[in-house]
C-alpha cells in the first residue's frame, strides 16, 4: 500500500527526476510548459492553511516559511518582546517558532484552579508575546509541548511532574492527569490566535523529538485529540530529532500521524566546519513525500555547557563568529534550499537568558546559542546575511514550486564545485545552487556553469568566469520572471537579493563579493536603452543579440550608492558588492485589513532604503516616507520609493533629502554620542549562612520526613527519610538541609551522596564547622563523599546539625533518566556510635512553589538563601544596619561559606538610544572554588562559577535595568574553600550604542520588598564570613 500510494503521489506530480547525484541529467530543450498540479492538503477543518509535497499555502498563497525561534520566557521583559520580532521581520524572516513552559505556568497541579498562570505584564503572558508577532507582520508556529526539551528545567516539565508515579511521556494515566489541563488550557489560548480567528499562528507541534510505537501511538493521539477538541483546525506538525529520516509519526508512515512531518538537524561541527548532510531530499522523499521538506530545527548555533570552553564572555562566540557565522548560513541554509527545503525554523535565532532557575543541568545563564541576534538584543553580522537570503525567498515563489531535478559535480567546469538544480515544472523558472564539493574548503574556485534555459543550453558566464570564494554559495536563477512588466531574466551569476515595483518601475538588487564579476542576461522584444549614468565604477559592458541583453559588470566595493543601471524606461538594476547589499533593506508598507502588515496576503508593496542598521518599519502619507529603525553611528540614508515621495521623517523626525541621478533620495542623519556607565562602589555586605550556626531555629523549615518516593529509578541509597527536594515542593534554586541527631561522642564521619545536577556543588558542615565541599562537572550530577568529624566538632549527649547548603542546577530533561531524577540528598548515613538522625528540616525557596512571595517573577527566580528568603535581593530592602564591604579583593568571604552584597547606582542614556548593557565579571584564579548569584532590582540575572565557566559577561536587560530610578545590584558570594574567596573585577560594560526608534521604559512592575515585605520573614543582620 506505501508503494501504492507513493506511486499515486509521483503521477499527481506528473514529473519524472533525473538520478539523484548522477549524471548532469539537465532538462534541455523540452522544458514542460503545462501545468503540473499537485494535490492540496488541508487538515479537513479549514482551507486557510494547506499545503503539497511542495509548501505550504496561507490562505492560497505559497509561501516558503523562513522561521526564527524565540522562546517568550527567556526574555524577562515583555517590554522588548517587540524589539526582538521588529529584528526577525526586518532581518528576512517571516515566521516565529516559540515554545510554551508548561513549567512557569503550573507552578503546582492546580494553579489558576488548573487554568494555569498566564498573568498579562509578565514574561508569562504568551498572548502578549502572540500579539507583538502580529503586529510586526509574523506568522506563528507554536510548539506547545507538553514536552518541549529546549534546555530548560525538566524540558518544560514542573517539578512536581517527576513526583508521579509511573513513566512520563507516556500513556500512563497519572502522567495524562497532569498534562491534560495545561494543554486544554494552551490549546484554547492557540485556537483563538490560529489564522482562521484573525490570529498570526499558522502551525501548532505535537510533543518533540519523540519516537512512535504502539504504547506512544495512545499518547501522541491524545494530545491531537486535545488540540481538535479545543479547536484547533490548522495543521499540527511533529519535529523529529532524527533529522527527518526516522518518519515518526509521518502522515506517510502507518500509525498515529500529525499533518506535516518535520525533522531537525544541527550539522556543523562542535570544534571545526562540518560538510554539509545531503539526506534531507532523500530522507524525506523515504518518509514524507506527501509533505514538503520541513526543518522544524536548523542549527542556528549550539549550546555550550559548563566548563566546556575557555573562561571568558558568554562561550558561545565560537559559534557566533566561527562555526556558525554568516559563511556557515551561507553554505548550509542555501543547501537545504537545494534539497527543496521550504519550511525552514532557525533554532536558536535569538536565544536569550536562562535567567532564575530557568535552566537545566547541561546549560548555564546565557542560552545565546550564537545566534543571529545576540542575547543582548543586538542584530550581528549573522542578520545581514539572513536579510539577503529571506528577501529574495520572499519575492521569488517559482523557487516554492520547484522540483529537484539533478545535482551532483557535472554541471560545472570545476570538479570542485557542486550544483543542485531545482526546476518550475509549471513555469520553467529554474534555480541552480552551487557550493563547494567539500563544503569545508577555503579555496577561490572559478568556474563555468552549464544552465537549461528557455533559449537552450548555455555555459555561463560567456564572459569571465563563476567566482567560489571559500566558504560561499550562490544561486543562479535561470527564467526568472519578475515585476509589473514580467520581465524575464535569462539568467544573473550575481544573486538576486530582492525586487519591488514602485510605480510602474521594477527594481532588482544584484549583488556578489567585491571584486567578483558578475553577468545578466535579460529578455526584451525590442533592444532597450542602456543608462548607465548612475553606475560609473561598475565598468558595464552590454550587448544586444536576438532578444537578449546581456550585461558584464564589476562589484566594487562602495560606500556610496550603488551601481543602478536603468534599462528602458520601467526596469532599474542595483548593482552592489555583499557588504554594501547587506546594508540596505525592503520593509513592507502595510496595506489594509486582519493582515495589513504580512507580505503577500496584505500587501505587495515595499520601500527600498540603505545604510541603517536597521529599519523597523516604514509608511507613506502624502509625500513624505516615515522610517522607525537604529543607526549604529552617522549614516547616510538611501530610498527609492512612489515619486510623490520627497521628504523623510525618521523616528519622528524631519530630515533634508536631496535627489539622486539614479532616483533615490539620500539624507544625512548624525548619531554619534558618548556614553559613560557608573563603576560600581559603596558595597553592604551581611553574612548568608545563619543556617551552619547549631543554635539556629530551623522550625519553619520543612520537616522533611516522607519515607516513599516515586524515583522508584534512582531510590534512596541509604537513610530513613527521602529527601528529594521535589517531594517537598522545592523545584529549583540553593537548598539547605539541617540533619539532626544526638551525638554521643562516638561518631567519626558522615556518609553523605548528593545529586544536585551537572556542574553543581555543595558544602558541609556540623555544627558551624567546616567539613568540606564538592563539586560535579560536565559530566558529574552526584557524588559520593565521607566527611570526617573533627576532634571537638560534637556536642556529646546535645542536638547536634549537620548542614548541607546545595546548589540546584535544574531538573534534568528527559534523555537522562527519563526525566525522573531528583535534586537534594540521595543517600546519608553516621559512622561510628551507633547514631543515627533524628530529624531533618529543609528549606528552598521560601513558600516553595506553592507560596512564593513574588508571584510576579515567580517560583524560580530565588532559591533558599537566607538573603533571598528575607528579600534581601529586592530594591529599597533596609539596609542601613549592614556593613559596608566589598565583594572585591580585600573583601569577599574569608572563610567557607556565604555572603550576600548589596549596592545602588543610577544610570544616565542618552535619550532616543538603546545601549545594552551587562555586567562583566574579571575571573579569579581557576582553582579558587566559589559561586556567585547576581540579582538586578530583584531578579536573578546570572550564576557564575569561578572554576568552571565559561561565562564571565551576563545581560542586564533594558527596562530591568532602569533609567529613571536607582538599581539595586546584588550578588550571593559562596566560597566552596576554607581560604574563603573574592572577585577580581566587576564594571559595566555595553555592547553598542544604537540610536533607535525603540522606546524603552523602566520595567518596574515587579513588586520591590516594601510591597512584600508582609509576606517574608523578617530579617536580621548576620555577621558576615
Amino acid at each position: 500500500m506505501r508503494a501504492l500510494l507513493r506511486g499515486l503521489s509521483v503521477l499527481l506530480s506528473v514529473v519524472t527526476l533525473a538520478t539523484i547525484g548522477g549524471a548532469n541529467a539537465n532538462i534541455d530543450d523540452n522544458i514542460p510548459t503545462s501545468d503540473h498540479l499537485l494535490r492540496r492538503n488541508s487538515t479537513g477543518l479549514t482551507t486557510a492553511v494547506t499545503w503539497d509535497s511542495h509548501a505550504i499555502s496561507i490562505f492560497g498563497q505559497p509561501t516558503f516559511i523562513l522561521s526564527a525561534e524565540v522562546h517568550p520566557w527567556r526574555q524577562p521583559n515583555p517590554n522588548l518582546w517587540a524589539d526582538i520580532m521588529q529584528k526577525v521581520k526586518a532581518n528576512g524572516f517571516n515566521t516565529i517558532s516559540f515554545y510554551v513552559n508548561w513549567a512557569l505556568h503550573y507552578p503546582t497541579s492546580d494553579t489558576g484552579n488548573g487554568e494555569g498562570d498566564w498573568e498579562a505584564g509578565t514574561y508569562r503572558d504568551v498572548q502578549a508575546f502572540i500579539d507583538e508577532a502580529k503586529k510586526a507582520g509574523l506568522w506563528m508556529i507554536a510548539r506547545p509541548g507538553p514536552y518541549i526539551n529546549g534546555e530548560t528545567t525538566g524540558g518544560g516539565f514542573p517539578g512536581w511532574v517527576g513526583n508521579i508515579a509511573g513513566s512520563l511521556r507516556t500513556n500512563n494515566p497519572n502522567y495524562t492527569l497532569a498534562w491534560t489541563p495545561y494543554m486544554n488550557a494552551i490549546s484554547r489560548i492557540i485556537a483563538d490566535n490560529q489564522v482562521t480567528n484573525g490570529g498570526p499562528i499558522i502551525l501548532v507541534q505535537a510533543e518533540n523529538e519523540y519516537s512512535a510505537s504502539p504504547d506512544n501511538d495512545i499518547y501522541m493521539q491524545a494530545i491531537i485529540n486535545t488540540y481538535r477538541a479545543n479547536g484547533i483546525v490548522i495543521p499540527i506538525t511533529f519535529n523529529d530529532q532524527h533529522g527527518g529520516a526516522a518518519g515518526n509519526f509521518s502522515p506517510d508512515e502507518p500509525g498515529t500521524h500529525v499533518n506535516i512531518y518535520c525533522g531537525d538537524s544541527y550539522p556543523q561541527g562542535q570544534n571545526s566546519w562540518a560538510q554539509v548532510q545531503t539526506v534531507y531530499y532523500s530522507d524525506h522523499e523515504a518518509v514524507a513525500y506527501s509533505n514538503p521538506l520541513c526543518l522544524s530545527e536548523f542549527g542556528g548555533g549550539y549550546i555550550v555547557g559548563w566548563g566546556q570552553v575557555a573562561l571568558g564572555g558568554t562561550g558561545y562566540e565560537k559559534y557566533s563568529t566561527e562555526l556558525t557565522n554568516a559563511q556557515y548560513e551561507n553554505v548550509f541554509y542555501k543547501d537545504t534550499y537545494a534539497q527543496t527545503a521550504t519550511l525552514l525554523n532557525i533554532y536558536m535565532l535569538y536565544g536569550g537568558t536562562n535567567w532564575g532557575q530557568t535552566a537545566e543541568p547541561t546549560v548555564y545563564t546565557s542560552y545565546d546559542y550564537g545566534g543571529g541576534i545576540n542575547e543582548n538584543r543586538v542584530a550581528g553580522p549573522k542578520m545581514n546575511e539572513m536579510r539577503l537570503q529571506g528577501f529574495f525567498l520572499r519575492v521569488s515563489r517559482d523557487l516554492f514550486g520547484a522540483m529537484l531535478i539533478a545535482n551532483g559535480t557535472n554541471y560545472t567546469t570545476s570538479a570542485l564545485i557542486h550544483t543542485a538544480e531545482l526546476r518550475n515544472l509549471n513555469t520553467g523558472a529554474a534555480f541552480y545552487i552551487l557550493r563547494h564539493n567539500d563544503s569545508t574548503s577555503t579555496d577561490l574556485t572559478t568556474t563555468q556553469l552549464n544552465i537549461t534555459t528557455s533559449r537552450g543550453q548555455l555555459l555561463v558566464p560567456r564572459t569571465g568566469s563563476l567566482t567560489l570564494d571559500g566558504r560561499e554559495s550562490k544561486i543562479v536563477d535561470v527564467d526568472y520572471v519578475f515585476g509589473v512588466s514580467q520581465t524575464r531574466m535569462l539568467y544573473s551569476t550575481t544573486e538576486i537579493m530582492t525586487w519591488t515595483s514602485i510605480d510602474e518601475t521594477d527594481y532588482i538588487i544584484l549583488y556578489a563579493l567585491a571584486g567578483q564579476t558578475g553577468e545578466t542576461a535579460i529578455q526584451f522584444a525590442d533592444r532597450p536603452t542602456v543608462d548607465l549614468t548612475s553606475a560609473p565604477n561598475a565598468n558595464v559592458q552590454s550587448s544586444y543579440v536576438n532578444g537578449t541583453l546581456t550585461l558584464n559588470y564589476e562589484l566594487n566595493a562602495s560606500a556610496g550608492s550603488p551601481a543602478a543601471v536603468r534599462l528602458g524606461t520601467n526596469l532599474v538594476l542595483l548593482i552592489m558588492d555583499r557588504d554594501s547589499a547587506a546594508q540596505w533593506h525592503a520593509p513592507v508598507i502595510n496595506g489594509g485589513g486582519t493582515f495589513e502588515a504580512y507580505f503577500s496576503i496584505g500587501t505587495n508593496s515595499t520601500v527600498l532604503v540603505g545604510g541603517p542598521y536597521l529599519v523597523r518599519s516604514a509608511a507613506i502619507r502624502d509625500d513624505t516616507l516615515y522610517l522607525d529603525g537604529d543607526l549604529n553611528g552617522t549614516t547616510t540614508i538611501e530610498f527609492f520609493a512612489p515619486s510623490a515621495v520627497s521628504h523623510l521623517v525618521w523616528n519622528g523626525q524631519s530630515f533634508n533629502a536631496w535627489h539622486t541621478t539614479s532616483g533615490s533620495y539620500q539624507a544625512v542623519i548624525q548619531a554619534t554620542v558618548s556614553v559613560t556607565l557608573p563603576t560600581l562602589g559603596d558595597w553592604k555586605v551581611s553574612g548568608s549562612l545563619p543556617e551552619v550556626d547549631p543554635d539556629f531555629d530551623d522550625s519553619a523549615f520543612v520537616t522533611a520526613d516522607l519515607t516513599m518516593t516515586n524515583y522508584t529509578n534512582l531510590p534512596p541509597l541509604a537513610g530513613e527519610y527521602v529527601l528529594y527536594s521535589q517531594q517537598y515542593g522545592f523545584y529549583g534554586g540553593n537548598l539547605i538541609f539541617r540533619g539532626h541527631f544526638n551525638a554521643s561522642g562516638d561518631e567519626t564521619a558522615f556518609n553523605i551522596t548528593v545529586q544536585g545536577g551537572y556542574a553543581f556543588g555543595y558544602s558541609a558542615f556540623v555544627n558551624g564547622v567546616f567539613l568540606g565541599s564538592s563539586q560535579g562537572n560536565l559530566t558529574v550530577s552526584y557524588t559520593s563523599t565521607l566527611w570526617e568529624i573533627p576532634n571537638d566538632a560534637l556536642r556529646v549527649g546535645e542536638d547536634n546539625v549537620l548542614v548541607i547548603i546545595q546548589d540546584h542546577m535544574g531538573i534534568d530533561e528527559t534523555s537522562t533518566n527519563s526525566g525522573k531524577e531528583p535534586r537534594g540528598i540521595r543517600g546519608y548515613g553516621i559512622v561510628g556510635g551507633n547514631t543515627s538522625f533524628s530529624y531533618w528540616k529543609l528549606q528552598g525557596n521560601y513558600g516553595g512553589a506553592a507560596n512564593a512571595p513574588d508571584t510576579f517573577r515567580g517560583y524560580l527566580n530565588e532559591g533558599g538563601l537566607y538573603a533571598e528568603r528575607i528579600g534581601a535581593h529586592l530594591p529599597d530592602y533596609p539596609d542601613e544596619f549592614w556593613q559596608s564591604g566589598t565583594p572585591l579583593d580585600g573583601g569577599g568571604v574569608h572563610s567557607a561559606g556565604i555572603n550576600f552584597y548589596r549596592t545602588t547606582f543610577n544610570l544616565s542614556l542618552p535619550e532616543g538610544y538603546d545601549v545594552p548593557v551587562r555586567l562583566s565579571i574579571t575571573p579569579s584564579n581557576i582553582t579558587s572554588n566559589f559561586r556567585t548569584q547576581i540579582y538586578l532590582n530583584g531578579w536573578q540575572l546570572g550564576k557564575y562559577v569561578n572554576n568552571l565557566g565559561p561565562q564571565t559577561i551576563f545581560v542586564l536587560p533594558a527596562g530591568i535595568l532602569r533609567t529613571s530610578s536607582p538599581n539595586t545590584l546584588a550578588l550571593s558570594l559562596w566560597s566552596l574553600d576554607a581560604t574563603g574567596a573574592s572577585i577580581d573585577g566587576l564594571e559595566l560594560i555595553y555592547d553598542g550604542v544604537f540610536s533607535s526608534g525603540l522606546k524603552i521604559s523602566d520595567y518596574t512592575s515587579a513588586p520591590d520588598y516594601p510591597e512584600q515585605r508582609y509576606q517574608r520573614p523578617a530579617g536580621i543582620y548576620v555577621e558576615p564570613m
